[in-house]
């Protein structure tokens, strides 16, 4: 999650339990479920050295980041502070090349792209400018299946973390996916698999089938039916899940 506004950290789930820190605006806190204690509601959080904490749960007082996986080939981007007061938005900071003609700046470029196929050359790529003694820039560059947080969402832009140094902007045509659902469906996938198998030798064993080009093409129609229907089961499951998961 992310803070919004400053939040009080308490040692358990009880508003008589030891305030122990207090969450600063913009800091990413791991976050583990929601529980419900004498009529009030709480996230367990993690601090440093996974130590558990609690707060309550204000929705205006952080935003829930998305987790997701990287599809395209490779994303670029870049991560920025100001060096002067006072703060300034993004389209304050960085402009479309060619915007800035001071000649007594030194006006900085930085490339934006992102490289959905590198080998069919399916790319998007934009290039700003900045002030280089207002801003500090460093570029962030992401790989596919390398997994970050989408902490924001403002068009063009999407703002991401991966909690290990890389943290910036990147564009929001980035292709990604939650990074969740991707393994929900991996998992439905091998069960899928393990039980049409389950379920084929054991008519095999009973002398249920007899083995021939029709029936190994029948079984493949089968088996993608089978998957179809067990992905949408443990999306069922995942609802139960996250509800169980709250503890409301």
């Amino acid at each position: 999650m992310r803070v919004l506004k400053s939040i009080e950290v308490y040692a358990n789930h009880e508003v008589s339990a030891k305030n122990i820190n207090t969450l600063l605006p913009d800091q990413l806190i791991q976050y583990n479920r929601e529980k419900r204690r004498n009529g009030e509601d709480w996230m367990e959080i993690f601090l440093e050295n996974n130590k558990k904490a609690y707060i309550k749960k204000d929705t205006s007082a952080f935003s829930v980041c998305d987790k997701v996986i990287l599809d395209d080939d490779s994303a670029l981007g870049f991560g920025y502070s100001q060096k002067t007061e006072p703060q300034l938005s993004i389209d304050k900071l960085f402009f479309p090349q060619g915007y800035l003609t001071s000649s007594d700046h030194e006006i900085g470029t930085v490339e934006m792209k992102t490289v959905e196929n590198f080998e069919e050359k399916k790319m998007i790529s934009i290039h700003l400018e900045y002030l280089e003694e207002v801003v500090d820039v460093k570029r962030i560059f992401f790989v596919k299946e390398e997994e970050f947080y989408i902490i924001n969402r403002f068009s063009p832009f999407i703002e991401v973390d991966n909690l290990k140094g890389k943290k910036g902007l990147l564009l929001d045509k980035t292709n990604s996916s939650s990074a969740y659902d991707k393994f929900i469906q991996n998992v439905a996938i091998i069960i899928a698999i393990v039980t049409v198998l389950a379920i084929f030798l054991g008519f095999l064993a009973n002398g249920w089938i007899v083995i021939s080009k029709l029936m190994v093409i029948a079984g493949f129609v089968v088996a993608i039916v089978a998957i179809f229907i067990l992905q949408a089961i443990l999306m069922a499951f995942k609802e139960i899940f996250e509800q169980i998961r709250k503890r409301f």
